[in-house]
């Protein structure tokens, strides 16, 4: 299994596929797992790097305490490894906040930049506040029925739920099988880094192409944080995924995939530095 040491930390990656390197990070209590639907489709055109966030998967648990910030630079350690000078980077929700501070801290290192259900800062966000920490506590007391169950109601739109009960009893059954499901030590490390996550402000340092998609009915990080970063990135667009909820790299799949990947075939080339850079 490959791993990476940054900071003392031993995180776990993969890598699928030829071409440009896109690096793709998950979320709050995610696994690498969250992008099983677009992987193959990613992997026929570039360098799948899937890095699996510390406290997550394989990866190492350590203390709590660590921030966006050190996210990103385990980020930059696996680039390095790989001899990678540049890269697209793609996050969703806590992956987003590593983007971020990735594109702000290294400019140079990202070609383009795609924030998926992301927020800026989750101090403006009171009912996020509150979701963190229960989604917290119900990880760490490790219960499956409410942990599968209350990710279910946060994670996906109502209409999904009813319309598509065969793609839930798909999801549990992922959960289910996580052969590495988190340890409150682990939750609690993502929540710190979540708590902390504080970009506005600094949002100009973002120079870089970039893609913002966020489902239309997301009660978690809604439209309103994905239109403040719209309104504050340089060259980004956004892209309201109709009727879908949080987690729409899994509920609304097909149009996910084509949108992402459409935004990183229009930007082919800059990694090299031969595309268009989108520069306004």
């Amino acid at each position: 299994m490959p791993f990476i040491t940054s900071d003392g930390v031993r995180t776990y990656y993969e890598e699928h596929g030829s071409g440009e390197p896109l690096v793709l990070v998950a979320g709050f209590g995610m696994t690498i797992s969250a992008w099983s639907e677009q992987l193959d489709a990613f992997a026929r055109h570039f360098r799948v790097i899937l890095l699996e966030l510390r406290g997550a998967g394989p990866s190492e648990v350590p203390e709590p305490g660590y921030t966006n910030k050190d996210l990103a630079q385990d980020v930059v350690v696996l680039m390095d490894s790989l001899q990678l000078k540049r890269a697209h980077f793609g996050g969703f929700s806590l992956g987003g906040g590593v983007g971020m501070e990735l594109a702000i801290a290294h400019p140079d290192r990202v070609a383009t930049l795609a924030l998926h259900s992301s927020w800026d800062d989750t101090d403006q966000y009171p009912h996020m506040v509150n979701w963190i920490n229960v989604r917290r506590r119900i990880i760490a007391e490790n219960d499956p029925v409410v942990n599968v169950g209350t990710r279910i109601v946060s994670f996906f739109s109502p209409d999904f739920i009813n319309r598509r009960q065969d793609r839930v009893r798909d999801y549990i059954e992922r959960a289910k099988s996580n052969p590495h499901p988190m340890t409150p030590k682990g939750i609690a490390g993502h929540e710190h880094a979540l708590m902390a996550q504080k970009v506005r402000g600094r949002l100009d340092g973002i120079r870089c192409p970039t893609l913002i998609t966020v489902g239309s009915a997301d009660r978690s990080t809604l439209p309103s944080a994905s239109r403040y970063l719209r309104d504050n990135i340089q060259d980004s667009e956004l892209i309201l995924i109709d009727g879908a909820g949080h987690c729409t790299m899994f509920e609304a799949a097909s149009e996910f995939t084509t949108i992402y990947l459409g935004f990183l075939l229009k930007h082919g080339g800059l990694v090299s530095g031969t595309g268009r850079s989108g520069a306004r």
